[in-house]
């Protein structure tokens, strides 16, 4: 999408990124904040999305193969402010197939926003490559059906899921409530010699701020989603900043 003027903008003089959330989620936009490097400013867009019933396993898995929502939608009036780069803080819609699928429909969402769009399963990938890894440990906030499906995704994109933990958390405003204490517990569950890194999944568990802490206490990498997604929309429109505090992926990489 061409800007409207070859001015900058005042605030975001290197970068308008957009964002797109669920319209329950309470996590991506502060920690996207908690991200932001000097020139870039960023734009919160929300999405509703079908009810995924925790508690009914059969219409929980059908919700997972219908959820793209109101996506579009969302793009469309997103785009409005001119944004340079989206990034979709949203896992589940992006974790099918495998990277080849994952690749494309990405690519269709940046041809509907005129811009690059960045998808969390596509930045999750291109972290783990970065980075040299392939036996990973993945850690998300899912029930059974959904773990399935990331757990497929990784093994049919070539990596060895040596680990899964589940945190099984009951509703989507929930998984924003879980307790830093809870996800520590997790990772300390789910660690496993084989593993290389650590990946987490789930954009509303509030992972991003402690992935240091993760990594010094386990000697592991841990490639999180909120991050990853970052991470990948700033270097996909040549923004190269490091940011320490938020783990070795966007620190070194």
């Amino acid at each position: 999408m061409a800007k409207s003027s070859p001015i900058p903008d005042t605030l975001g003089y290197r970068a308008i990124l957009g964002a797109i959330v669920p319209s329950t989620n309470t996590v991506v936009q502060p920690e996207y904040e908690g991200m932001r490097v000097p020139g870039v400013t960023n734009h919160v867009m929300r999405m509703e999305l079908p009810t995924r019933p925790y508690d009914d396993m059969k219409k929980y898995r059908e919700a997972l193969d219908t959820e793209e929502g109101n996506l579009a939608e969302a793009v469309r009036l997103l785009v409005n402010c001119e944004p340079d780069v989206i990034a979709h803080g949203h896992s589940i819609h992006s974790f099918r197939g495998n990277i080849d699928r994952a690749q494309a429909d990405q690519d269709r969402l940046a041809q509907l926003a005129g811009v690059p769009f960045m998808t969390p399963s596509v930045s999750v990938v291109r972290g783990l490559e970065a980075m040299g890894f392939k036996r990973i440990a993945v850690l998300t906030p899912y029930w059974p059906p959904a773990d399935e499906l990331i757990r497929s995704f990784f093994v049919d994109s070539g990596f060895d899921v040596v680990s899964q933990v589940g945190l099984k958390c009951q509703g989507p405003t929930n998984v924003a409530r879980t307790s830093l204490d809870t996800i520590r517990k997790a990772f300390l569950e789910l660690d496993h010699p084989d593993a290389e890194a650590f990946v987490h999944v789930g954009t509303n568990l509030p992972v991003s701020a402690i992935t240091e802490d993760i990594e010094k206490a386990s000697g592991k990498p841990l490639i999180g989603v909120n991050v990853a997604t970052y991470w990948n929309a700033l270097r996909s429109i040549g923004i190269q900043d490091r940011k320490e505090g938020y783990g070795r992926l966007f620190a070194e990489f």
